[in-house]
């Protein structure tokens, strides 16, 4: 908020009157208040408010309406934020229908909401329907520059990391339910060299207890398994485990590769040709939550680094989104 922006207050009871004024001096407001009609409709001629704070029942039942159809009248462009202690339907309709930028109770706890109406209607008497489009350049240049900021720090994080070795391999925890030893064993032989965590299991019931005490990222299981179907098996660990990723595969003639991902099927890959078709695809899928494993770790790092600026650019961005919209 401008320091020195000039704010009117109009309200009857004095209380509430003084309160307010206090209010928005401590925050650098520079305060005219009224009691009376009389009295507001006079400052209102002597001198321009950016925005105006009035009661609904400004020295009368819905007196406040009368005053913001004066300043409608006498100062177009004075934004008004109108306060009520009561609800009332028609009141709310008839500013709004006026023009109010916002309607706020009064009740201690709505000040920080009053507060932000009455920043706002000055921003927006500020930016004036004029310089929207200055706003939304400035709105796009804004975006576009976190993006190009971002995209730099994510580049130096990633050669710091390269260059440091402290970028961590993924080690994904696997699970492999599949009834055929002879296959499980040429799985095993393949994933030898690899640094995985590879749990493995031979029935269905036995996988879902499994899954009940340990965490994986990745389950492939066999469609065709005696106790339980496969399909089954991945939608029971997935409602448990959500962000598990699952490979259903079939060794049928017209055999498949299918991907769930939240008990849903998401893609298909046919035919299924043997257990290097299987590991590829668990590379790929290691590879996947690779990249994700270390986008979370520059954001993390980038919020640690640049929070004072995000937060001001969050409040900056909120802004004006609420100025051009």
């Amino acid at each position: 908020m401008p320091k020195g922006a000039e704010l009117l207050i109009a309200d009857s009871v004095d209380r509430d009157r003084n309160g307010l004024r206090k209010l928005f001096e401590k925050d650098g407001y520079v305060c005219s208040t009224a009691k009376s009609m009389e009295e507001a409709r006079n400052v209102i001629q002597q001198k321009f408010f950016p925005a105006a704070v009035v009661d609904l029942d400004f020295c009368s039942l819905n007196g406040g309406l009368d005053l913001v159809r004066f300043i409608r009248e006498k100062s177009r462009p004075t934004k008004v934020v109108l306060l009520t202690g009561r609800r009332t339907f028609e009141a709310a309709v008839e500013s709004l229908r006026l023009g109010v930028v916002d309607i706020v109770n009064k009740q201690p706890d709505q000040v920080s909401r009053l507060n932000r109406s009455v920043k706002n209607s000055i921003d927006i008497y500020q930016a004036g329907d004029k310089d929207s489009l200055l706003l939304r350049e400035v709105q796009t240049v804004i975006d576009a520059a976190i993006k190009i900021m971002m995209s730099m720090s994510r580049r130096i994080y990633e050669d710091e990391s390269s260059s440091s070795g402290s970028g961590q391999a993924m080690k994904p925890t696997i699970l492999i339910v599949d009834e055929n030893q002879s296959f499980l064993q040429e799985i095993a032989n393949l994933v030898l060299n690899k640094e995985w965590e590879v749990s493995i299991e031979m029935s269905g019931g036995a996988g879902l207890d499994k899954a009940t005490t340990f965490s994986f990222q990745i389950l492939a299981v066999c469609d065709q398994l005696t106790d339980l179907p496969g399909q089954t098996l991945i939608k029971s660990i997935q409602a448990q485990q959500p962000k598990l990723i699952g490979l259903l595969y079939s060794k049928a003639e017209t055999g498949f590769i299918d991907r769930y991902e939240a008990g849903k099927s998401v893609a298909s890959d046919k035919p299924f040709s043997g257990a290097s078709h299987l590991v590829e695809k668990l590379s790929l899928v290691t590879d996947e939550l690779a990249t994700i494993q270390q986008e979370r770790r520059y954001l993390r790092a980038f919020r640690n680094e640049h929070g004072d600026f995000l937060k001001r650019y969050a409040e900056l961005k909120i802004r004006i989104d609420s100025l051009v919209k």
